[in-house]
């Protein structure tokens, strides 16, 4: 019966009922990313720009998979970091044992496999932008150590 009456009232083709707009064209971002256009996402990238133009150290917050390297990218592709490198490191692939090593480097010898010199990712982001991601993935020392270097920016 409702299938029936909501039949019978159809419009005639050719009458309109309501306007559609069509959609506004995503802008592209860094690394041709499309950038939404809802107010949230204009709210994030005026934050972006404000703190892009500073030297503070960043805490960015999200679930697995919400773009937290995206919106890191975006603030060192607009700071004054730009020409200098962008190293993104997963701290949850770390083993507990080589952790350190990957963040801080070490030197030849200084423990047994030491073979060589090993530039950590701190010395490869020199100047630029060091992204670490899923750093509650560390060990609680690793974590007290990397905080440390963070407050006290020196190695």
């Amino acid at each position: 019966m409702y299938l029936k009456k909501a039949l019978d009232n159809e419009p005639a083709p050719h009458q309109v009922t309501s306007e559609r707009k069509a959609p506004k064209a995503a802008k592209t971002g860094s690394g041709g990313y499309m950038v939404g256009t809802s107010p949230s996402t204009k709210a994030l990238y005026d934050q972006i720009n404000v703190v892009a133009e500073t030297n503070y150290s960043i805490i960015l917050y999200g679930e697995s998979g919400t773009g937290k390297e995206v919106i890191a990218r975006t603030i060192h592709d607009l700071s004054h970091r730009r020409d200098k490198p962008f190293v993104a490191m997963d701290c949850g692939t770390l083993s507990k044992e080589l952790a350190g090593s990957e963040l801080f480097g070490h030197v030849k010898g200084a423990f047994t496999g030491a073979l060589q010199d090993k530039e950590g990712h701190f010395e490869l982001a020199d100047g630029g932008t060091l992204f670490l991601d899923e750093v509650a993935n560390l060990s609680l020392d690793v974590q007290a150590t990397l905080l440390r270097v963070i407050q006290e920016r020196k190695n």
